[in-house]
């Protein structure tokens, strides 16, 4: 895990870079706009996310940091030509260009232009995950309209509506749990309901990400619980946690 000086040293590095060669639309998305906005210490803060309001400036920005600076495990994922890299001991991924097929149509029946920026935004989890921080402003933008007021709320909340985006992405379900044991947030009512109406699907998770996320769980003491009342309290068999420890270990 990054420390609190690293994730500093790594966003001043960004913004410095991407200034230098003039990219001016350049965002922080993901946990850290997440973390500053909830106040949170930036230990919280496992990897930094970066997007674009304009095609492929994000990737651009990342061959420049990768030829001005010490990055390392540099690494293009030829399917998106999403960039993902090391920076002074942080992970940092660089937004590619995905289909985000269920987010563009979304913001399509809500009237939202969709741009590499708002349709990143959009085809995140959750709303505490949808925020946004320009690059060198000390600026929280909430394009979904929901972020901000969710985590002043304290709600978990999923973006676009969640009965048919839980039984297309099940690790939903168990980050759900996740968050609101960790924040102490309530889970939406409708947002709860699809959990416990595709409780199953988390069987589509391979068994190793499946054991990981069940060994994070069971460091929450109310775990237990949420687990129970979603019908899912056979994720806290021992054998499986034990699994999991051993899978984070070697992650």
């Amino acid at each position: 895990m990054p420390t609190a000086n690293q994730i500093n040293r790594a966003v001043r590095v960004l913004c410095r870079v991407a200034k230098r060669y003039g990219i001016a639309d350049a965002f922080f998305v993901g946990g850290y706009p997440r973390t500053i906005a909830m106040g949170r210490p930036l230990t919280d803060v496992h990897d930094l996310d970066v997007a674009s309001a304009t095609p492929e400036k994000a990737t651009q920005l990342a061959g420049f940091v990768a030829s001005d600076e010490s990055a390392s495990k540099v690494e293009t994922l030829h399917r998106t030509m999403a960039v993902t890299m090391s920076l002074h001991g942080v992970e940092v991924d660089f937004q590619g260009a995905g289909s985000h097929d269920e987010a563009r149509a979304y913001m399509r029946s809500i009237g939202v232009e969709p741009t590499p920026l708002s349709l990143n935004i959009f085809d995140r989890d959750f709303t505490m995950n949808s925020l946004a921080i320009p690059f060198g402003r000390n600026e929280i933008m909430d394009l979904t309209g929901r972020g901000v007021s969710d985590i002043r709320h304290r709600i978990v909340s999923s973006v676009l509506p969640p009965d048919f985006l839980v039984p297309s992405d099940p690790l939903m379900i168990t980050r759900a749990i996740r968050f609101s044991l960790k924040f102490g947030f309530a889970i939406e009512k409708k947002l709860w309901k699809a959990m416990k109406e595709h409780r199953m699907s988390v069987k589509k998770l391979s068994p190793e990400r499946l054991a990981i996320e069940a060994y994070v769980l069971s460091k929450y003491p109310r775990s237990k619980k949420t687990l129970t009342l979603l019908g899912l309290q056979d994720l806290l068999d021992d054998e499986i946690i034990k699994k999991g420890e051993e899978e984070s270990e070697n992650d």
